[in-house]
């Protein structure tokens, strides 16, 4: 299988790339030949490689990267998704599209305090959130027209190598810098937010799934891509500081923003085990490990 892939320099881009390794160990990849912004580039990456499939991660990920330059983030995540889908629905109908969405796009839809499915409605509350749900719609609407695109929307990913805007590297690294005598304290914005973590590489592997299924799912297929299990901020330090065997004293901040701006996120991943066969496989007190040890190596060297 040629794989077309799109931000694979990114943190999930760096962890499927293993994963790809490990489980399509004859794959061929293809990245890195194109600037998803231009149109005439994209067409001629994929006219002169002809892959198989492609995964689209590339976009601009962070809510807060997104807020300082909304032009730039609504070009890259709609223009750049849009450029590459209808390239592949005018050109080369037989590619199977995973485009990597992301369950923020259900936004206002979590203050329904229950886990969401595929037909929550799309609700997004910031400029991250909307310019994904666009794209989200867009390449749903090319499936009606010969786009072979399976939509993943993946809850929150933890791993190594991620950066600490995101809540569980976000307290890991405080908990680490207690550890090595570098901080006091431990800053808690909000403890009551709700957040459904997945292991980054349990999300690869259902991107992956959705690229190896004998029969491709029905074109514009939603999958909630999450766990199942909601922590909040403070269980998550907890269990952080449980791990480490460490106290400390804990400081609310409500000045400091959630990574989302979400009150909590509850998803049901039915529809992907039902579909893929999926189900995550890497243990919660396993993704602690991973991420506290990859914030331990960071700050001692």
């Amino acid at each position: 299988m040629r794989i077309l892939l799109t931000g694979g320099h990114g943190f999930v881009g760096t962890h499927l790339k293993i994963r790809l390794k490990e489980r399509l160990p004859d794959h061929v990849l293809i990245e890195g030949q194109m600037d998803i912004l231009d149109r005439e580039a994209v067409e001629r990456v994929v006219q002169d490689t002809r892959p198989d499939a492609c995964i689209h991660l590339a976009a601009v990920s962070s809510v807060l990267e997104a807020s300082q330059d909304t032009r730039h983030a609504w070009q890259v995540n709609l223009d750049g998704t849009m450029n590459l889908a209808e390239t592949f629905q005018q050109h080369a109908r037989h590619i199977r599209f995973v485009f990597v969405s992301s369950a923020e796009i259900y936004g206002a839809s979590f203050a329904e305090d229950k886990p969401l499915d595929e037909t929550a409605t799309v609700a997004p509350l910031n400029t991250y959130a909307a310019s994904k749900a666009a794209a989200d719609m867009a390449v749903g609407m090319l499936a009606k027209e010969g786009l072979h695109v399976v939509r993943m929307r993946p809850f929150t990913q933890a791993g190594s190598g991620q950066d600490a805007h995101a809540i569980l590297p976000f307290l890991a690294a405080q908990v680490a810098r207690i550890e090595a005598h570098q901080q006091s304290e431990i800053v808690l914005g909000h403890p009551d937010v709700g957040y459904d973590i997945l292991n980054v590489r349990d999300a690869c592997d259902a991107y992956i799934d959705a690229l190896a299924l004998p029969e491709p799912p029905l074109d514009g297929t939603v999958l909630n891509i999450c766990s199942g299990q909601t922590r909040t901020a403070s269980s998550i330090l907890s269990d952080l500081m449980e791990l480490a065997d460490i106290k400390a004293e804990i400081r609310i901040d409500p000045t400091h923003p959630a990574p989302s701006g979400l009150e909590n996120m509850q998803g049901n991943p039915q529809e992907a085990e039902q579909l893929l066969g999926w189900t995550p496989q890497i243990s919660w007190k396993n993704t602690l490990e991973e991420v506290l040890n990859d914030w331990r190596w960071r700050i001692r060297s």
